[in-house]
């Protein structure tokens, strides 16, 4: 694929990337954080965990509050957080502008994210009712988490596209990783949970700070070829 308008499939990560998330997650957090008489964290701090899983935030949290039972933690915490799903999280301003033109291009769309998989279905089905996406892939049991490329490959698999013509969109450097593991071209959302220095040294085709500029750079003859990438990424 010379040029990110020749994509013929795109890939979103969920958390950071579709919608933000991170209210509900830090809320839950806290609130049984506080239930074990431990410190509540700042937001800022919770979105640096967000990305690699919740078992993986859970164990981070465990052992810098010096906690000795994470099971307990994450079971409680799965608990608090599957019936306070979306309370606050909300779709990321112009997110639904950007689906509903790869939709009308007729572009395939699919979700691959580490949040567990009915947790992922409910919040697209709540969030973003209306959009058809060609396959939904979150994690697991058994399942290897991203930043291995085996639910990427999957995704591009059901859609049909072979993964070098499927664009990777994701916020942190666990996307980025997982896109280029699977051979995908990938963007950085800048509007998500990443910090943009990080992302930009994981080397994206593109960084982009907002969705109006991913779709900005998806139309025909509208982005440099990929090349130039170090350029874009650098200049957004």
């Amino acid at each position: 694929m010379a040029r990110l308008s020749e994509a013929q499939a795109v890939l979103f990560d969920l958390d950071g990337t579709l919608v933000d998330t991170l209210p509900d997650i830090a809320w839950c957090l806290n609130q049984v954080l506080v239930q074990h008489q431990l410190a509540a964290l700042p937001e800022a701090r919770v979105r640096a965990l967000v990305g690699g899983g919740v078992a993986a935030m859970i164990e981070q949290v465990a052992l810098e509050q010096g906690a000795s039972d994470a099971g307990r933690l994450l079971a409680d915490y799965s608990a608090c957080y599957r019936q306070h799903l979306v309370q606050y999280s909300r779709p990321y301003a112009g997110i639904d502008r950007l689906l509903e033109t790869l939709a009308a291009r007729g572009l395939p769309i699919a979700v691959v994210t580490n949040k567990a998989h009915v947790l992922a279905l409910q919040v697209l089905e709540r969030l973003l009712p209306t959009t058809a996406f060609g396959a939904v892939l979150g994690h697991q049991p058994g399942q290897p988490l991203k930043p291995a490329p085996d639910t990427a490959l999957l995704a591009a698999e059901r859609l049909g596209v072979a993964p070098v013509h499927c664009l990777f969109v994701g916020d942190t450097p666990i996307d980025l990783l997982t896109a280029h593991a699977a051979g995908m071209p990938v963007v950085a959302a800048g509007w998500g949970y990443g910090e943009p220095e990080t992302l930009r040294a994981h080397g994206p085709q593109l960084y982009c700070q907002t969705p109006d500029q991913l779709l900005a750079a998806l139309r025909p003859t509208a982005v440099p070829p990929l090349s130039q990438s170090m350029e874009l990424a650098g200049s957004l």
